[in-house]
This record gives C-alpha cells, sequence and structure tokens, in this order.
C-alpha cells in the first residue's frame, strides 16, 4: 500500500469521527526492515492500513500507536532489533536485523460533531453555541421549519424527519457528542434507546427534569438495557448548574460540560478567582 492511500485512508476514517495514529519512521542505524519515512496507521477501532516491516517492531509500535490514541498525544519510540550496543532507552524487539529504529507517532482527532436531536428554542442556541465553538454540527428534528438551512445556515446537515430513525443511520464516533432536546418524553427517549442499541462510544446529553431522567433510565434497565456501561456518559439532566433559565443561559450550561468533558476537567468545576 502506498504513502498516499495510507493518507488517504487517514482522512477516512477522521471523516466517520474517528482518531487515528499515524507512525512514521524517523530514524534508523543499522539493518531494519523498513526505510526512513516508511509509515502505517492505526485507528480507534483498531483497523491498520500500511505496514511498518510486521513481526515483533510492529507489534511494539501498534501498542504504542493505541496508548498514543487513548491519550490524545503524540509519542517518540526507539526499538532495538538485536543491535549488540543499544540505546538504554530502546525497546527491545524479538528480531535479528541487528539495528535500531526511532519512530514518531502522531495523533490526529476528527473535528469533534455536535449532534442535535432537537432544533427548538433551546436546541437553537447549543447549534450557535456550538458553533462558535468550533464544532461540526448536525441538527435532527421532526418539524422541518425547526430542521431548517435557514435556522441552521452554518450546519453540516439538517435533517427533517423520524429523529430516532434518523439518528441511527448517522455514523457517529466516540468523539461525537449528542445533546438529546427535541422535548416530546417518546422522541427523547427513543433517541437514547436507539444510541445504545448502536453501541455509541461517545457522550450523551439530555435535556430533561430529573424525573424524566430517572424515567428513561428505569425504562431501559425495564426494557433489559444494561445502562452501567454507560455510566460517566449519559448526562441527564444535561448541564452544568449554573442557576441557568433563559434558552441561552441553558445553552452555555451544556455546553460548559461537553467542554468539561473533551478537556477532561475536574469536578465539581472551580472557579479560577484568587479572590
Amino acid at each position: 500500500m502506498s504513502s498516499v492511500e495510507v493518507l488517504q485512508w487517514i482522512l477516512d476514517e477522521l471523516s466517520r469521527g474517528r482518531r487515528v495514529a499515524l507512525i512514521s519512521i524517523t530514524d534508523k542505524q543499522g539493518s531494519g526492515p523498513r526505510d526512513l519515512g516508511a509509515i502505517m496507521a492505526v485507528s480507534s477501532t483498531g483497523e491498520r492500513k500500511g505496514t511498518i516491516g510486521g513481526g515483533d517492531v510492529e507489534r511494539i509500535l501498534v501498542e504504542e500507536a493505541n496508548k498514543a490514541i487513548k491519550e490524545n498525544k503524540p509519542r517518540k519510540i526507539k526499538v532495538t532489533l538485536g543491535a549488540e550496543k543499544p540505546p538504554e532507552d530502546a525497546v527491545p524487539a524479538r528480531a535479528l536485523c541487528g539495528g535500531v529504529i526511532e519512530a514518531f507517532i502522531n495523533v490526529f482527532s476528527p473535528k469533534p460533531r455536535l449532534v442535535i436531536t432537537g432544533g427548538g428554542n433551546v436546541g437553537k442556541p447549543i447549534g450557535d453555541l456550538g458553533y462558535m465553538l468550533g464544532f461540526s454540527v448536525i441538527v435532527f428534528d421532526t418539524n422541518p421549519q425547526l430542521a431548517s438551512r435557514e435556522r441552521f445556515p452554518y450546519a453540516e446537515r439538517v435533517v427533517a424527519g423520524d429523529v430516532p430513525e434518523e439518528l441511527g443511520k448517522l455514523d457517529l464516533g466516540e468523539g461525537d457528542a449528542v445533546i438529546i432536546a427535541h422535548g416530546d418524553p417518546e422522541v427523547d427517549y427513543q433517541s437514547l434507546k436507539k444510541l445504545i442499541v448502536k453501541g455509541f462510544k461517545g457522550h450523551i446529553w439530555a435535556l430533561c427534569s430529573r424525573k424524566r431522567a430517572s424515567w428513561m433510565l428505569e425504562r431501559l434497565q425495564r426494557e433489559g438495557f444494561k445502562i452501567e456501561a454507560f455510566k460517566g456518559r449519559i448526562h441527564a439532566p444535561a448541564g452544568l448548574d449554573i442557576g441557568s433559565d433563559t434558552p441561552e443561559e441553558i445553552a452555555v450550561s451544556i455546553l460548559a460540560d461537553v467542554i468539561c468533558e473533551y478537556k477532561k476537567c475536574g469536578k465539581p468545576v472551580r472557579s479560577l478567582s484568587i479572590v
């Protein structure tokens, strides 16, 4: 597989909302399976494209790539292939080439997507603010007047129709954030259920009262779903407790919590004031 094909595959994975690590050989001393500039890519799904030479060397580099994806941080690594005097910081591989290679592993994350099920009074400012924050926005609603290009001119997609059904068609990545904000209890419940059935790996925020949140979670359990796997990823009711009241304030509350999850901030969130 050519380098161009590997790079194109990375773009395809990013477009699907998946994080990807690119492994590049940046230095080689002595004999090794691939030359400088050789690349391979590893997706957050575990799929790979390209090769660094196979064998134990590739196994080590793929393991490091998976760690880099999980931490979302690039890294360098040296691997010794049976060199007589290997560097102290080199990881030994089961190989007899006799050389040492160094690889740089870079991590590419997709543009975060904000998927909103409901383009009404709260959904609109959520979309507006999400776009301002750099999210790619997707909006679903049963009402064509609310799910319209005029209302969300910046959106990647705007879909009017059966919200849970359309949501089920979307190829979601673990980096996507889904905001359930339609307002109809059954539509919101079926949207949440659809995400669980799909095995969505990201975070879900449900705009609702505590009573409705309990009702949805209890109903899921009665229907045989194990919501323990979603612990810490279902946020219901959605948002941080900042005393929000208006639709715009509620949008700030929810997006603040979304940012907090993306940035892995500590909770409860503290003030930066020194006074």
